[in-house]
């Protein structure tokens, strides 16, 4: 690595840095996000135990995989929430303005701001599900080290994806002022896509048009790699999981290269 890139990860790993070490500072944050996350799982378990009660399984799950996927599925979402306002509000407010002459790039940089801060987040909601998960459903199904491993990649991949979305999103607020709709509508197919339930739950033709779609990298594939670990599939999800974050990231670069000409173009 050249010294110019070098110094350039170096004030991405900073900015990471000081955002964890700032949502480090408010632990209150942590209590709020931890406890709607147990309700959540807490509920479904509920409606689990319901839906398994007449039958042993559901599209191959039982009740124990089909609880600990909904454990995982969540994280993604619980770990990378509040991002979207903060860079939209970056944009509404005119901040940006004074971001787009600072020597780093925007999208790397808030891009990293994000990263840090769901770090610490995800922390606390990760122990919080083990502990629910082992509780009403028994252990993990973790079964070797491979598979942690896989697992702990595809969560990362997954808060990634959720924090570029995000901020693509969010970007749309150079041309549209309330644009807070469009994460409304991100969350809801977010929810229906392998959220809540396993891709297998649905309809077949659902079930197909929705694995062409970045959804099911949010929140499917490391819930997946978990109750039902395959060393070949594994790697196929981690891949589309990357590949959509590649692609998620050059959103972001023409959203903001576009976003940025029409703050120029107008004075901003």
């Amino acid at each position: 690595m050249s010294s110019a890139a070098a110094l350039k990860a170096r004030k991405y790993l900073v900015a990471a840095s000081a955002s964890a070490r700032a949502r480090a500072a408010y632990r209150g944050d942590f209590l709020g996000s931890v406890i709607a996350y147990c309700l959540f799982v807490f509920v479904f378990s509920r409606v689990w135990r319901s839906a398994y009660a007449a039958r042993p399984s559901i599209a191959g799950y039982d009740y124990a995989m089909s609880l600990w996927y909904f454990v995982v599925a969540e994280i993604p979402y619980f770990g990378s929430s509040g991002h979207f306002r903060e860079l939209a509000g970056d944009i509404k407010s005119g901040q940006v303005a004074y971001l787009v002459a600072r020597p780093y790039g925007f999208v790397g940089y808030r891009f990293a701001q994000a990263a840090g801060s769901s770090l610490v987040a995800v922390l606390p909601i990760l122990g919080a599900g083990a502990a629910l998960g082992g509780l009403v459903a028994g252990p993990p199904p973790l079964g070797s080290a491979a598979q942690a491993a896989l697992l702990a990649a595809s969560l990362a991949l997954a808060l990634a994806l959720q924090i570029l979305l995000q901020l693509a999103l969010a970007l749309t607020a150079f041309w549209v002022e309330e644009n807070s709709a469009f994460l409304w509508i991100y969350q809801k197919l977010a929810l229906v896509a392998g959220t809540l339930l396993p891709l297998e739950f649905l309809p077949e033709t659902a079930s197909r048009i929705a694995r062409w779609t970045p959804f099911p990298a949010l929140a499917y594939a490391p819930a997946r790699i978990l109750v039902a670990f395959a060393p070949g599939p594994s790697l196929r999800l981690l891949g589309a999981q990357a590949a959509w974050c590649a692609a998620a990231w050059i959103l972001c670069l023409a959203l903001y290269g576009r976003g940025r000409r029409r703050l120029v173009s107008q004075g901003g």
